[in-house]
């Protein structure tokens, strides 16, 4: 039978629990020769934490617990042979900072380190190693335990790269907004310039930067896709079309190096989901696949009609992945691309498909590459139906105050309305505005304002308006997601908004609605 032990205070220190451990391990020392007490060797086999005791210099081993075998794969018949032998058990890459003890320790000292299991699998490890010394303070022994940490240090790298990913929104955030307003005045200066221009060539063009806008604003979103719920505004839309578009833009990303075929079948059935969310879709899956090719190879991205929907596969004849990467591989933050990974990419594109009411498969096989397919069901309404709407006049005579902190984007969407015949007053922030608003009365027809600006924001600048004037009809222009929006008191649901970076015809025609609406 063992001691009875003596009763402990609630609240130990670290060298108070020093002394417990040393102690127990001094008991399990006496009784290490007496394998017939049942109690030792029931505690010894269902402890999960390593635990040993070693001479100073480490080279003799006088115990080690059963939950080494467990822990290593390794038996200890023989650590016990070669008490060092326990270091071939650590990562190559952290065999330099693993101490090897050749001098004893004077104080407790605590290490991690990956260790890599007799069956290949990487596991973290938390060694803390005890000095025992005699009443002469010479150290004569060193006890110690291991414990596999693996589980909680996982659950640290998500919180990091969580924390990480809420950092990169905030940055999201500001960057989208400044780039957002950039390319409006791009996209506002070249639809300008393409009502003047009468040349086959320069019309090309002007449509050539109009395209460059529209691919800018797409890796914009994407971006905020990592960091935020995006915005979503589904269409029907041609996949084939939607795949063309995106065919010099899928090259640039994957370089000359990797050949991209498609096959798209004719007649195919239109799919409803958001156009963004369709190319991010492809840039994902064209971004994994690339990573699978580091020579260089081929990606066939195919689409085939379905009873009741379409198929698009996308796949590469890279490294493909085994069957138990396979089953995790739609996990968040599960990457196999180390800190190149976020182990965000494909869990995106499973959210993606989900919220379209499609699913996604994926077939690889090691060394002969991978297959995505996505199966989406048709639009309930034709292609036809959806593009047959035709905007309104977009000219006009009305009065209507614009208010925008950039003054690029204020001067070039003014100009652009005063082209239609408007009225436009230019204001820099929402005390301007409402001093013009003042001034002028019932006159102003309509405000269109910036959602986040210093000061007053839109939102604001709106109900103060409308306080004095209840028939003022309000636009909002945001070039954030929608998250960032209702954060500002808007709901795009029941208010007037148009996206960044948009083009002069859309904002004319979405004015135009807005002063024609009942």
């Amino acid at each position: 039978m063992l001691p009875s032990w003596p009763a402990l205070p609630r609240h130990l220190t670290s060298a108070a629990i020093a002394i417990v451990v040393i102690a127990a391990i001094e008991l399990f020392e006496r009784r290490i020769r007496d394998e017939s007490n049942s109690t030792f060797r029931e505690l010894a086999e269902t402890i999960d934490e390593v635990f040993w005791l070693r001479s100073a210099d480490f080279r003799t081993l006088y115990y080690v617990s059963p939950a080494y075998e467990r822990v290593t794969g390794r038996s200890r018949a023989a650590l016990y042979a070669d008490p060092m032998s326990w270091r071939d058990a650590i990562h190559p890459d952290d065999i330099d900072h693993v101490p090897t003890f050749s001098l004893a320790p004077s104080q407790p000292v605590t290490v991690d380190y990956r260790m890599v299991h007799r069956d290949g699998s990487i596991r973290m490890m938390s060694m803390t190693t005890f000095p025992i010394a005699d009443r002469d303070g010479v150290v004569r022994r060193i006890a110690g335990s291991a414990r596999d940490v693996t589980e909680q240090y996982q659950l640290a790298e998500q919180l990091r790269q969580t924390q990480k990913l809420e950092s990169l929104g905030l940055l999201a955030g500001g960057v989208a907004h400044d780039f957002n307003n950039i390319l409006s005045v791009i996209s506002a200066n070249s639809s300008l310039l393409g009502e003047t221009v009468t040349e086959p060539e320069d019309r090309e063009l002007v449509e050539e930067i109009a395209d460059a806008v529209e691919r800018a604003t797409s890796l914009t979103h994407q971006l905020l896709a990592f960091s935020r719920k995006q915005a979503n505004h589904p269409v029907v839309l041609d996949l084939n079309a939607a795949i063309s578009d995106t065919h010099k833009m899928l090259h640039r990303m994957l370089g000359e190096e990797i050949a991209i075929e498609t096959s798209l079948e004719p007649e195919l059935e239109p799919v409803r989901m958001d156009r963004g969310h369709l190319v991010q879709i492809l840039m994902n899956l064209a971004v994994n696949a690339r990573d699978a090719m580091s020579h260089g190879g081929k990606l066939v991205i195919t689409t085939r009609g379905r009873a009741g929907g379409v198929m698009l596969s996308v796949t590469d004849n890279g490294c493909g992945m085994p069957s138990d990467v396979v089953a995790r591989i739609f996990e968040p933050f599960f990457t196999t691309k180390g800190d190149r990974g976020t182990g965000l990419g494909l869990s995106v594109v499973h959210g993606i498909v989900a919220e379209a009411r499609g699913r996604i498969e994926v077939h690889s096989e090691v060394a002969k590459g991978t297959t995505f397919e996505i199966y989406l069901p048709a639009a309930e309404q034709p292609l036809e139906a959806s593009n047959a709407a035709t905007a309104p006049s977009a000219r006009g005579a009305e009065t209507i105050i614009f208010v925008d902190d950039d003054h690029y984007v204020r001067t070039t969407s003014a100009r652009a309305l005063r082209a239609r015949g408007y009225t436009v007053l230019e204001a820099d922030d929402g005390e301007h505005a409402l001093a013009m608003l003042r001034e002028c009365g019932a006159r102003v027809a309509l405000l269109v304002t910036d959602v986040v600006m210093p000061g007053i924001d839109g939102r604001e600048l709106a109900e103060q308006a409308r306080r004095s004037y209840p028939e003022l009809r309000v636009l909002y222009a945001t070039g954030y997601t929608d998250d960032a929006v209702v954060k500002h008191g808007i709901d795009r649901d029941s208010v007037a908004v148009i996206e960044k970076p948009f083009r002069n015809h859309e904002l004319a025609g979405r004015v135009r609605e807005i002063l024609d609406a009942s």
